[in-house]
């Protein structure tokens, strides 16, 4: 206990000056604390969980007038745990990025088929994308290769290879995703083929207008189903109102849903977002029949 008590008392009279150092190196530590409360349909106790908070690092180094090296590390934390808090890693990756010829990272990264397509209805903090997350969900990829061009006029593609090794037998997978932007619209299209013969297809849509936004996406996957997340978004000062709407159809039918969502976010400070978000739905989500979920939550960043 001593020790720990020391430890804490150096490191809190040291913070200034590592934060001086930090920001000289070009290396940021930040992460977001979220903690919210979750009532369900048939449930009488309101349940205190913690909303996927995490912790990293990352920084970027010149190394000429084009090039500069990147790394991140990330892992969630797990608040509403009284014993270990310290989850998985999210994000552990090392990379290049050239102004002509894009990104190349190694290691735990965003996946393709999320940024052009899965991304489209993930605007939430809880209950997003429920299709999406019904075929995927594997949104980071690790021991991966990746690559992400620059704007070709509109025009961005990227792509990703998972290894496939001891530690990670079966799960070899290639994605290949684009998006085109003109005006206010983008377009996106992704593909993922895997070594199991599950391949998925993936398009999407995001308009964003005067004082709202509209995307959407379409996902089919082979041997599982198809379906769409659609979400329309209003902005008003501070506040986000957010209204989602997903459907899904399975191969064997027994796990077809309808799902609505209303949700509302407030920005208390650049750093503080209080949220609401109820879902419903028809049908079989996540193994729950025809059931209603309410969370509110808030969120603090750093």
């Amino acid at each position: 206990m001593k020790k720990l008590l020391t430890l804490c008392t150096l490191l809190a009279t040291a913070a200034p000056a590592c934060a001086v150092e930090i920001a000289d190196t070009g290396i940021e530590v930040y992460g977001s604390l979220r903690i919210m409360l979750e009532q369900k349909k048939d449930n009488d106790d309101t349940e205190y969980k913690d909303a996927l908070s995490r912790v990293g690092i990352k920084g970027s180094y010149a190394l000429d007038e084009r090039l500069s090296a990147f790394a991140k590390y990330e892992v969630g934390l797990d608040l509403g745990n009284d014993g270990d808090t310290v989850g998985d890693m999210r994000y552990g990756h090392i990379g290049l990025t050239d102004t002509t010829y894009g990104t190349l990272a190694l290691g735990k990264v965003d996946s393709p088929f999320y940024e052009t397509v899965g991304v489209a209805a993930d605007y939430m903090w809880w209950n997003s994308a429920p299709v999406y997350y019904t075929l995927d969900g594997g949104l980071r990829v690790s021991e991966s290769a990746y690559y992400s061009s620059p704007d070709l006029g509109g025009l961005k593609v990227k792509a990703l290879y998972q290894v496939d090794d001891e530690d990670n037998t079966g799960q070899e997978q290639t994605q290949i995703g684009a998006t085109y932007s003109l005006g206010n619209l983008t377009l996106g299209t992704a593909f993922t083929g895997t070594e199991g013969g599950n391949d998925r297809y993936g398009l999407s849509a995001y308009y964003a207008g005067e004082g709202f936004y509209i995307n959407g996406a379409y996902i089919d996957q082979e041997n599982s189903g198809a379906g769409i997340d659609a979400i329309v978004g209003i902005p008003a000062g501070k506040n986000l109102y957010t209204l989602g709407l997903s459907d899904f159809s399975a191969e064997n039918s027994d796990g077809d849903f309808t799902a609505a969502i209303l949700a509302y976010q407030r920005t208390l400070h650049q750093h503080v977002v209080a949220w609401a978000e109820f879902m419903a739905w028809d049908g079989s989500l996540y193994g729950v029949e025809d059931a209603n979920q309410l969370n509110v939550g808030i969120n603090f960043s750093f």
